[in-house]
């Protein structure tokens, strides 16, 4: 597929998944208290309202780029490895949320950096691996649990022994 075929497919794409986001996040998230106050919708209406803006980008740019620009241009083959990565990411976020759950942030956060370091990126040293995988978990429990007193998930250990 060429690549201005390609981008005239996924900026509308990019724009179609920006509006559903936008209706569920009208639909399912509270909205502010008071209108001094942004409310725990502002965040994913930014997010929202920033892919709709890239996916007009995208679309606009292909449509515009020159011709000699886009012909020819063939995409390069999927490497084995990449779609590994892709696949792994989207099976490590399915376990991380059932193990927040179940194990709770302290327990399933840095289990999941390490698998996610050693198996998908094959990168770092045990002892970097460790010192990410602690520093991350201990700086994201400083900020969410202490600072901001937001509830982070504690995990149910009934089902051990059930």
């Amino acid at each position: 597929m060429q690549f201005d075929r390609l981008d005239r497919w996924l900026g509308p794409c990019l724009m179609l998944l920006a509006v559903t986001w936008l209706w569920l996040a009208y639909t399912y998230i509270p909205g502010a208290r008071s209108e001094t106050e942004a409310g725990p919708r502002a965040f994913p209406v930014l997010l929202g309202f920033v892919l709709l803006g890239l996916g007009a980008i995208v679309t606009v740019s292909a449509f515009l780029a020159p011709r000699e620009a886009r012909a020819e241009k063939k995409l390069p083959a999927v490497m084995r490895r990449e779609v590994f990565i892709v696949a792994g990411t989207f099976g490590l976020l399915m376990l991380y949320g059932f193990l927040l759950e179940r194990a709770g942030f302290v327990i399933s956060t840095p289990l999941m950096i390490v698998l996610t370091m050693r198996v998908l990126l094959r990168g770092m040293s045990w002892i970097l691996t460790a010192a990410l995988a602690a520093g991350t978990t201990l700086c994201c429990w400083l900020l969410f649990a202490v600072l901001l007193e937001a509830p982070l998930p504690r995990g149910s250990w009934r089902w051990l022994f059930f």
